[in-house]
């Protein structure tokens, strides 16, 4: 995902929707326990952390209302956020903790580089007792879960902070009602519905948008996978865990749905050549009823943020990737960031404490009703200022159900997915038949080029 281009389009969103500042937040935030013992070092005086985060994780404005509202509970406590833009952090990640630089407090990223830096950090079993009481049980089952699939060896090395899913839809509820739909696409009948709904009273706008294109054919990767999922839960997870086959007869099956899609009108092939960011410019400009992407652009669904970041759209609502049938949609989902603490942390208690706060404290509420990334937290619901119409507050609440139950993880294998979206593009392009991009998918995996 485009993390860094999502951090810059919330940063005035954040002021619009929490004009109050972080003390405001943490007075009307949930209870949760904030032992003031915790503020200072074991000589009582000041301690000073380093914190590691990346762009859009969940951003630098997100983590630095978290230091203020913690700061406020203990003046004698600096955290130092020292953000990495998204494409260096692992490389400048990894570099740093191999030379024993300080760091304190890092956002883990899953995937490959969770395991590949697990030596360099602190096992959880020896600063769990740091955390309040009650910390872990916080967490929602799938987060706690899934975490233990980021490390080997069994141990675990960091906390769950928040997760993601992908794919879903986020819709122009004016456009769908001007199309004659007085509900988001269930069906790719309905979508076919929609579009010529389109043609009819809005010429010239597209069904549905989303990264296809250049750099962004991973998330083609993504889409192709939500279809798999509803024919075949499994496929993804045998393929990551179990060294499951790529080509089998369901993904080859989701192949030609989807390249049907594109012929059929469901989909709109003139619009496969957009990048991440020109696809949602042009759902941005109401030029499409429909943007697919990942749970991270659920800050399309808040008017503050769609005021501060001048998105002349009046309401916003979120769906699943629509079925042949009507069936419940799904989608894959994972941990998004995690938090860790290096074996060159200086003061193992009060990062520990700080974690908690940010991570099931009251912590969250500064950095989670910006809607961009879904807490690990257990039961967590944004503030009602964040989402003011019922299309909006289903849409959230949709897209946390479809995180908690997914069909299955979606714990990539980047390279990998990028090298897939561009088989994926070159069929929908090219001609290349469903069979031969399936074999060719499982030749590139086969390969361990992108693994």
């Amino acid at each position: 995902m485009n993390v860094s281009r999502r951090e810059a389009l919330r940063l005035a969103a954040v002021s619009a929707l929490f004009a109050g500042g972080a003390g405001a937040l943490a007075a009307c935030s949930s209870s949760s326990s904030t032992p003031s013992a915790k503020g200072t070092g074991s000589s009582g005086g000041p301690v000073t952390l380093n914190l590691w985060t990346w762009t859009g994780a969940p951003g630098a404005s997100q983590v630095a209302a978290v230091i203020a509202g913690y700061k406020k509970l203990h003046p004698n406590v600096t955290i130092n956020n020292n953000q990495i833009n998204n494409d260096d952090y692992k490389a400048k990640a990894q570099l740093a903790l191999d030379s024993n630089q300080p760091i304190d407090i890092i956002a883990v990223q899953p995937n490959l580089f969770a395991s590949q830096v697990q030596s360099k950090l602190l096992p959880l079993s020896q600063w769990q007792s740091f955390l309040p009481a009650g910390t872990q049980s916080k967490y929602t089952p799938l987060s706690l879960t899934q975490i233990k699939k980021l490390f080997t060896g069994g141990e675990t090395y960091a906390v769950p902070w928040a997760v993601s899913g992908s794919a879903a839809g986020f819709y122009n509820v004016a456009l769908l009602e001007k199309a004659g739909l007085s509900e988001a696409p269930k069906t790719w009948d309905d979508m076919r519905t929609l579009a010529d709904g389109l043609k009819s009273k809005a010429p010239g706008t597209a069904v549905a948008v989303m990264p296809a294109g250049s750099t962004d054919g991973w998330f083609l990767d993504e889409f192709t996978l939500t279809l798999v999922g509803q024919s075949d839960p499994n496929f993804f997870d045998n393929v990551r865990y179990d060294n499951g086959k790529w080509d089998t007869p369901a993904y080859v099956a989701a192949l030609t749905e989807l390249k049907s899609l594109y012929t059929t009108g469901a989909l709109d092939k003139n619009v496969l050549d957009l990048g991440y960011a020109d696809a949602t410019d042009l759902f941005y400009a109401g030029k499409s009823a429909i943007l697919f992407n990942g749970s991270w652009e659920s800050g399309d669904l808040s008017a503050p943020y769609r005021a501060a970041n001048k998105i002349n759209i009046s309401n916003v609502g979120a769906m699943g990737v629509p079925t042949s049938d009507g069936s419940a949609p799904s989608l894959r989902s994972f941990l998004d960031i995690t938090l860790g603490i290096p074996k060159t942390c200086k003061n193992v208690e009060v990062a520990a404490d700080f974690i908690a706060y940010t991570t099931a404290g009251d912590g969250v509420p500064l950095w989670a009703n910006s809607l961009g990334e879904i807490p690990a937290l257990n039961g967590w619901s944004p503030a009602s200022s964040a989402l003011a119409t019922p299309q909006a507050v289903q849409g959230y609440a949709l897209l946390q159900d479809l995180i908690a139950h997914p069909h299955s993880d979606r714990n990539n294998l980047s390279a990998f997915s990028s090298q897939v979206g561009v088989r994926i593009e070159s069929m929908l392009n090219n001609g290349v038949s469903p069979s031969a991009t399936a074999a060719a998918c499982q030749s590139d995996l086969d390969s361990g080029k992108y693994t």
